[in-house]
C-alpha cells in the first residue's frame, strides 16, 4: 500500500507539471529570459541569438553544413560569446564572470574581488577545480553499474529502478516546473527514451558483468552519429567527419573483442556467437536508449541553454512512471512478502539494508545530484575536455566491480575495454586534427569559414 501511496503522489506532481504549461513562449517573453546588459556583451549576443532563433531565417553560404551550432565546433571562434558547451546530452553557456571583458586579464586581482569570491568560486574559477569536478562526477557515475548489480540481488529490477528513480524525480521536482514550455513535447519523448536506457541497463545486470555493461553502454558513441545522420541529415561522410568514421571503428572492434574473443581458446569458432547472452543484447539496448536521450537533449539545450536540470527532471519523473508500470506488471506490487521493496519500507527492513543504501546513493547522488555537478562544471571548460574525462566512466565502472563484486577480468576485456575507452576519446577529435594524414581528409573547399556566423533554423523540432 505504501508502494501505491508513493507512487500516486510522483503521479499527481507529474500530471500537475504537463497539465500546468502555457503555450511555447513568444519571441517578446523569449526575449524576457535574458536581460540585455551593456556593460555584458555576451548577454546582448544572447538577446540577438533568440531573436534570430525566432525569426526565418535561411542558411548561411559560407558554412557548408546545416545550421545546427551544437554540432559543428569547427565553425566556432573559440572567443564566440554564444557558443555551447555540450557533453554526453548535457549543453551549457559557458560560465564567465559579468565584468571578464572589461578588466585586464593580465593583471593580478585586487584584494578587494579577493575577499569577495568565496572558496567554491576560486575553485571553479581556476583551470583543475572544474576538470577535478567533472573527473568526480565520472566517478560517481561508474559506482553505477557494480551498485546495480547489488541491489538485483536483493531486489527485482523493476523494485531497485523504480525506487531509484522515485528519489530522483523527489530530488529534482524543484526544477520541473522550470522547464520552458516549447520544450515540454520533446522532454516527455526524451524521457521514454531515458527509461529505455535505466530498464534495459537494470535487466542487464542480473546475468552481466557490471564492467560489461558499462563498456556497452558506451556504444551511444555509434548511436548519436547514426542519429544525426537519420534526422539532421548531418553529413557524415568520412572525408568530412573522420573523427566519427575512427570512433566507430575502435567501438565495434571493441564490442566484438569483448563480446566474442575468448582468452582461454575453449570456444570453438563455430561457437563464439553462443556467448552473447541477453543480457547483452539489452546493454546494447541500453546505449540506444541513452544514445536516443542525448541526442533529443542536445537538440533541446541548443535551441533553450540553461535547460540541463529540468529537463533531467522530466527525464526521471517520465522514468518513474514508467518504472512503476513495469513494476505492476512485474506482479511484486501488492504480493505477500513483497511490502518491503518500496520506498520507504526498505530502508526499515535490515535484511535490504546495502540494496536500499544503494538505491539511495544511486538516486539522490548519481542521478540527481551529479547533474547538478556535471552542469556547473561543464561551463568551465571545453566539449573537447568534457568528453574526454567523461570516457572515463566505464574504467571507473570496471574499478568498482573489482573492488566490491571481486570480478576478473580476461584479455577480452582488457583490449575491448581500452578500444570502447578510445572510440569514446575519439569524439573529442575533430576534422583538423586530421590534415597530417595528408589531402585524404581535404573536402577540396576554399571557403574561409573561419568567421562564419552559425544560425539555427526556425523548424530544428520539427
Amino acid at each position: 500500500m505504501m508502494v501505491l501511496t508513493s507512487y500516486t503522489l510522483i503521479a499527481a506532481s507529474f500530471l500537475s507539471w504537463a497539465a500546468g504549461f502555457a503555450p511555447p513562449a513568444s519571441p517578446s517573453s523569449a526575449l524576457r529570459r535574458i536581460t540585455s546588459s551593456p556593460s555584458n556583451p555576451r548577454k546582448d549576443a544572447l538577446v540577438l541569438r533568440e531573436v534570430v532563433a525566432d525569426a526565418d531565417t535561411t542558411q548561411d553560404e559560407a558554412v557548408s553544413d546545416p545550421a545546427s551550432i551544437v554540432y559543428y565546433d569547427d565553425f566556432l571562434d573559440p572567443e564566440n560569446p554564444t557558443g555551447v558547451v555540450c557533453a554526453r546530452g548535457v549543453c551549457v553557456l559557458p560560465d564567465d564572470d559579468d565584468d571578464d571583458d572589461d578588466r585586464d586579464l593580465s593583471a593580478p586581482p585586487s584584494e578587494a574581488k579577493r575577499k569577495e569570491r568565496s572558496m567554491v568560486d576560486g575553485i571553479l574559477g581556476s583551470y583543475l577545480g572544474p576538470r577535478l569536478l567533472l573527473a568526480f562526477a565520472s566517478v560517481l557515475y561508474g559506482t553505477n553499474f557494480p551498485l546495480g548489480a547489488m541491489m538485483n540481488d536483493s531486489l527485482p529490477p523493476s523494485a531497485a529502478t523504480s525506487a531509484r528513480m522515485l528519489l530522483a524525480s523527489v530530488a529534482l521536482s524543484p526544477f520541473l516546473f522550470k522547464l520552458e514550455g516549447e520544450l515540454a513535447p520533446v522532454a516527455l519523448l526524451c524521457g521514454c527514451f531515458t527509461a529505455m536506457g535505466y530498464i534495459t541497463q537494470s535487466l542487464s545486470l542480473v546475468d552481466t558483468s557490471p564492467a560489461t555493461v558499462a563498456f556497452l553502454g558506451a556504444a551511444t558513441v555509434i548511436v548519436c552519429p547514426t542519429l544525426e545522420v537519420l534526422v539532421n541529415r548531418k553529413d557524415m561522410s568520412l572525408s568530412n567527419a573522420p573523427q566519427t568514421w575512427l570512433a566507430a571503428t575502435l567501438c565495434i572492434l571493441g564490442v566484438g573483442i569483448l563480446e566474442l574473443y575468448d582468452p582461454t581458446g575453449a570456444t570453438a569458432a563455430s561457437d563464439i556467437f553462443s556467448q552473447i547472452g541477453v543480457g547483452d543484447g539489452l546493454a546494447i539496448l541500453q546505449a540506444v536508449g541513452f544514445g536516443t536521450s542525448f541526442f533529443l537533449t542536445e537538440r533541446m539545450m541548443t535551441r533553450v541553454p540553461g535547460q540541463a536540470l529540468p529537463i533531467t527532471a522530466v527525464q526521471v519523473s517520465v522514468t518513474a512512471l514508467l518504472c512503476m508500470a513495469w513494476s505492476v506488471s512485474d506482479g511484486w506490487v501488492g504480493a505477500e512478502n513483497a511490502g518491503s521493496y518500496g520506498v520507504p519500507m526498505m530502508f526499515l527492513d535490515p535484511t535490504l539494508r546495502t540494496a536500499a543504501l544503494a538505491v539511495a546513493w544511486t538516486g539522490l547522488i548519481t542521478t540527481a545530484l551529479n547533474r547538478f555537478i556535471e552542469t556547473t562544471a561543464l561551463g568551465k571548460m571545453k566539449s573537447a575536455e568534457a568528453s574526454v574525462i567523461l570516457a572515463t566512466e566505464p574504467l571507473w565502472a570496471s574499478l568498482f566491480a573489482a573492488l566490491w563484486l571481486q570480478e576478473d577480468f580476461g584479455a577480452n576485456d582488457y583490449i575491448g575495454g581500452a578500444l570502447i575507452v578510445g572510440a569514446c576519446l575519439a569524439t573529442a577529435l575533430k576534422k583538423d586534427d586530421f590534415r597530417g594524414f595528408g589531402d585524404f581528409f581535404d573536402d577540396g573547399s576554399d571557403e574561409d569559414t573561419t568567421n562564419a556566423r552559425p544560425l539555427e533554423t526556425k523548424g530544428s523540432f520539427e
